[in-house]
């Protein structure tokens, strides 16, 4: 059993500190142990008050723990002042704790202060050297450089710089940074790793450091290698922020069950492209109307934002023995062209869920008209449509090729409109 501790506060509203390490500790298969540094009033609007532990007591903690339960890996959150964090990092030598992610917490989301001012230096010179991984965001590697960041060129001179301070990797990121894409400098001591995801438009987001750092010690815990383990955490923080939790008045946590809800949705997402095939398999002719190397049947989530959230196979569905086979699992943003529409006519009527590209003829073109399907020929761009057809039609012109695109509220329901239209295709 892989097992993990973290060094942290308590956060009366559940949604960072010791809660959320150990709720993202158990979704990523790791036993999680804990040790207490302070307790706070918190909840989503901020931190009313602060009891620290005392050090002696923290002490006790950690030898209870390290005594007994051989950790593979720990990460520190709030520790206060210069006192703890001399506590913490004398006991964490003493017991050689290997693999430990400092997660250097100064400023609460709220503003809240959270560690003393002339606590910096004992993290800078007495913690930071321990470090396997250091993971400031950008507020925090200001304060520890004495100096402001604010572009990704910054942030890299910024993780070369506190590697300097000690520790074996840094993780600068890049939250706080405008524009709309999430950038996270890593750097290994020779090479530096942009890590970027698409900004989610969500208040929901308390606890996001604590999570993203204890997701990396659950993975280094597991044997990952640091950059692989920055690497899977970034895509669990990026889906445990995508399902938020809406609880008080206030900024919300992240949900680090996100990544298990991912794998659910997914799991739903193909059994519902699967019956689609399935219903596309029953009619041969089906294989006659496939656009070679460019036909997919395309899913959308509820309430689908992204790309992230349209799900297809892999690779375009072909044909085999006269009926149409598929090559590889669905997957989310396969990165094939139409799934774009699918999310803007999502966005636009969110019962359409839906989608299947097929090759254009203007027979084709008839046939869907002749069965009465509401049909649209698309002479301009795809986004200003004021609404949605069942099926649209694009004619081949120099810069692209013709595509027929049949629209609905579920992928099966797309295949028996295409089974519909093949059959009235062929005179079947």
């Amino acid at each position: 059993m892989y097992k993990a501790l973290t060094i942290a506060g308590s956060d009366s509203g559940g949604g960072a500190g010791i809660q959320t390490d150990l709720k993202t500790f158990a979704a990523l298969g790791v036993y999680g142990t804990s040790v207490i540094t302070a307790l706070t009033a918190q909840n989503t609007k901020g931190v009313h008050g602060i009891h620290p532990v005392p050090p002696d007591f923290i002490n006790c903690q950690l030898e209870a723990v390290l005594s007994d339960i051989p950790v593979h890996a720990a990460k520190t959150g709030m520790l206060g002042d210069a006192k703890t964090i001399t506590a913490v990092a004398d006991s964490l030598n003493k017991h050689r704790v290997s693999n430990l992610v400092v997660d250097p917490v100064m400023v609460a989301q709220s503003g809240d202060r959270l560690l003393q001012e002339d606590a910096v230096d004992a993290l800078r010179d007495k913690l930071l050297p321990h470090a396997l991984v250091v993971t400031p965001n950008l507020p925090e590697a200001e304060v520890l450089l004495g100096r402001q960041i604010t572009t990704v060129d910054a942030m890299v001179a910024a993780a070369r710089e506190i590697r300097l301070m000690g520790p074996r990797h840094v993780l600068v990121k890049g939250g706080h940074l405008e524009g709309q894409d999430m950038v996270d400098i890593f750097f290994d001591g020779r090479t530096i790793h942009h890590l970027s995801e698409k900004k989610l438009d969500t208040p929901h987001t308390h606890g996001t450091g604590c999570t993203y750092a204890a997701a990396i010690a659950a993975c280094l815990a597991k044997n990952m290698s640091p950059y692989d383990a920055v690497a899977r955490a970034k895509r669990f923080i990026t889906d445990a922020i995508s399902h938020g939790i809406c609880v008080g008045g206030g900024y919300g946590p992240t949900n680090p069950m996100g990544a298990l809800l991912r794998e659910l949705e997914l799991s739903r997402a193909s059994q519902a492209l699967y019956k689609a095939l399935a219903a596309l398999q029953k009619t041969p002719a089906c294989a006659n109307i496939l656009a070679d190397g460019r036909s997919n049947i395309f899913y959308s989530l509820e309430g689908a934002n992204s790309l992230e959230d349209i799900a297809s196979f892999p690779t375009p569905l072909y044909r085999c023995d006269n009926t149409i086979a598929q090559a590889g699992d669905p997957v989310f943003a396969g990165g094939l062209y139409p799934e774009k529409m699918l999310l803007q006519a999502h966005q636009k009527d969110a019962r359409i869920r839906g989608m299947i590209n097929l090759r254009y003829t203007p027979e084709m073109a008839l046939a869907a008209s002749a069965l009465n399907y509401k049909t649209m020929k698309l002479t301009g761009d795809f986004a200003k449509l004021s609404e949605i057809p069942e099926v649209l039609v694009i004619e081949p012109t120099e810069e692209q090729e013709g595509q027929i695109i049949l629209f609905a509220r579920t992928p099966q329901e797309a295949a028996q409109k295409t089974a519909g239209l093949a059959r009235s295709f062929s005179g079947c």
